[in-house]
């Protein structure tokens, strides 16, 4: 599909539903992991799948950036396929946070909705066709969480 063809508008964020969450006891690396399985909302037909680990820095560089941000992660977006790969990191007092409002949510017939935001732009047509020339991999700025109270 070309881009001339439609009305195109770029975004740096992309919006998703969070369709399963599974807590990953890791025990030869003694981490945990959160591991969502999400229906993208803002692109058409698609989904992604969403790593969340305990940030252990390697390095003074790491540690400044995931104390600054409390995030990082980056999303690789396959051209040939609809399946979106994301991983995250965050500090250890914020993933057990995340933890516990995931298990509160659970009594809640709404969904739990997630958006990354990118460092980048992406074309997005006005029906949610995602346009890219190739597989990319971009980095991610934050995330953030819509957990429904009723």
């Amino acid at each position: 599909m070309s881009p001339d063809k439609l009305e195109w508008s770029q975004t740096n964020s992309i919006q998703m539903a969070v369709q399963t969450a599974d807590l990953f006891v890791l025990n030869n690396t003694q981490s945990e992991q959160i591991s969502l399985s999400c229906t993208l909302l803002t692109i058409a037909r698609g989904k992604c799948n969403v790593e969340i680990s305990q940030k252990k820095a390697k390095g003074e560089e790491q540690i400044k950036e995931i104390q600054k941000n409390k995030f990082s992660g980056n999303i690789i977006i396959p051209r040939d396929r609809p399946v979106m790969q994301c991983e995250g990191f965050l500090l250890p007092e914020a993933f057990r946070t995340l933890y516990e409002k995931f298990l509160s949510a659970q009594s809640v017939s709404r969904p739990i909705l997630l958006t990354v935001f990118l460092n980048e732009k992406l074309s997005v047509s006005l029906n949610g066709d995602l346009f890219i020339e190739d597989t990319r991999e971009i980095m991610l700025n934050h995330i953030d969480f819509v957990f429904p109270l009723r």
